[in-house]
């Protein structure tokens, strides 16, 4: 009984050992775990905040993108209402010209109308009123529209310089921006170096550069075979001119009405009728170099006489037509009309070619040319941009028509910036699990670029708009993606597979 209880009291001190070698391999293995869990961690961590400092970069370049396409879309509006102006400016001309003819007295008309016309101060008031109004009045437009025209032509010149400039700008300052941002948002990260510049974004960079194109509507062999040009559709479109410029045919006060007894002493019958006609219309050339303004007023009627005679009744009748007033006005080359016919369908200014009471005016006016320029370089249409090729939406889900080409943006941050167990914990160093990163960075991807949407009027979300329907106007067409609309906005994208594989590949060891 005595020894039982003697080996049993013997056998604890074994017991003790074994227990704490388990202990250590616990605390071993408990402490390995710990080990990973915080490398783990901060690793997690350092890649969150990485990637969300990628995202950062990616949107700035995306917004400015945007800020690209929007600025060319302001510009090329700008363009377009300025060359609406030279024409409006050229029209005045044109028109202010014909009026001084019109309500001068010297033509055989005006003699005629003295000599024939009981109604004489029909005829002669107003144009001497018409004179005594017109006169300042274009004196003062002499004086002003010349310098108008040569300043809007060289507004339009200095919008189209600037549309290349900040484009050219906006490449260059992409980089400097998004490393810049990535640095205020995480100052130990950088974009890798020659991310955008280098072989590895050749692809991305001329799939960007290619998107939009600078067109010259004055090149012929920049334009459609049909001589075609998008700007010029737009500026000569019926809804971005007025009636004035496209047709400002009128009747002129000066009438000579009924009676000519005055100088049909004794006659029977003795009737003048005499009423102005006026006519005139603004085109852009066909070549598209300037603005070309004719403006033509006739005087159309009938004298006609009868006297009783022992023989018979003896008498005349004579057309009292003629030219009463002429216009014309460019800008551009000047001299000689370009043709009858300008660009957008528009012909014969305004029908003054065409029109039986206003075709001897017109025609004479048309052989003399519009006389001197307003202003001769630059004039006309200027280089524009515009995206290089139209895009049309899809009959399915969203698929990109309205979007850019993206930009993918590398953030990367030096491994021995992350702080883990090796750079806290004494020794950690000479533990061997191998925790370098490849190439000894940390990387992470980001991209976005700007897309083009104009939300319909009823107040739907952009998100929401998930088929082609979604971007159809008041008018039930849809808008499609264009530099003519300030409708660019910034977004992230997903990163393609093939860009994934590239920064791994480009990582090395």
């Amino acid at each position: 009984m005595g020894k039982t209880g003697l080996a049993h009291r013997r056998s604890r001190p074994g017991q003790r050992g074994q227990a704490l070698a388990f202990a250590l391999v616990f605390l071993a293995i408990g402490g390995l775990a710990l080990y990973l869990a915080f490398n783990a961690s901060q690793l997690t961590s350092a890649k969150t905040k990485l990637q969300n400092t990628a995202d950062a970069a990616a949107y700035s370049a995306a917004v400015l993108q945007a800020r690209d396409y929007n600025f060319a879309a302001y510009a090329n509006r700008a363009m377009v209402a300025n060359q609406v102006a030279v024409a409006q400016a050229v029209s005045l001309k044109s028109w202010i010209d014909e009026l001084k003819g019109t309500y001068t007295e010297n033509t055989w008309i005006d003699t005629l109308v003295k000599i024939f016309s009981d109604g004489q101060l029909l005829w002669t008031t107003p144009k001497q009123l018409g004179k005594a109004a017109i006169t300042p009045v274009r004196s003062a437009l002499n004086t002003l529209l010349p310098p108008l025209v040569t300043g809007l032509d060289d507004i339009i010149a200095a919008l189209s310089m600037a549309q290349r400039a900040y484009h050219a700008g906006t490449i260059a300052a992409v980089p400097l921006v998004t490393d810049e941002v990535a640095k205020r948002n995480q100052p130990d990260s950088t974009v890798s170096s020659g991310y955008f510049f280098g072989p590895r974004y050749g692809v991305q960079l001329a799939r960007w550069t290619k998107f939009t194109t600078v067109t010259d509507p004055q090149n012929p062999k920049q334009g459609s075979a049909t001589g075609k040009d998008r700007f010029a559709d737009v500026t000569t479109d019926g809804t971005t001119l007025d009636g004035f410029l496209k047709d400002r045919g009128s009747p002129r006060s000066p009438t000579a009405v009924p009676t000519a007894y005055k100088g049909c002493k004794g006659a029977v019958v003795a009737i003048m009728v005499t009423v102005v006609t006026h006519d005139g219309g603004t085109h852009l050339r066909r070549d598209k170099k300037g603005w070309e303004a004719l403006d033509a007023s006739q005087a159309n009627g009938t004298l006609a006489c009868v006297w009783a005679t022992p023989a018979g009744p003896v008498g005349f009748a004579i057309p009292t037509v003629s030219s009463v007033g002429r216009g014309g006005a460019a800008n551009g080359p000047g001299g000689r009309y370009s043709g009858r016919s300008g660009y957008g369908g528009y012909s014969n200014f305004g029908g003054s070619l065409l029109n039986p009471l206003t075709l001897i005016a017109a025609q004479m006016q048309y052989s003399s040319g519009p006389g001197k320029t307003l202003h001769n370089k630059p004039a006309g249409l200027q280089e524009y941009a515009d995206l290089s090729n139209q895009p049309k939406p899809g009959t399915g889900p969203v698929d990109d028509f309205n979007r850019a080409p993206s930009i993918t943006i590398e953030a990367q941050r030096q491994d021995t910036s992350v702080v883990t167990s090796s750079r806290v914990l004494p020794g950690g160093d000479r533990l061997t699990l191998d925790g370098r990163m490849a190439g000894g960075m940390m990387r992470a991807l980001a991209s976005g670029s700007a897309y083009f949407i104009r939300p319909t009027d009823s107040g739907g979300m952009a998100g929401a708009l998930r088929s082609a329907a979604g971007w159809r106007r008041a008018d039930s067409r849809i808008e499609y993606p264009s530099l003519f609309n300030p409708y660019w906005q910034a977004s992230l994208t997903q990163t393609s597979d093939l860009e994934r594989v590239a920064a791994i590949a480009a990582q090395g060891n």
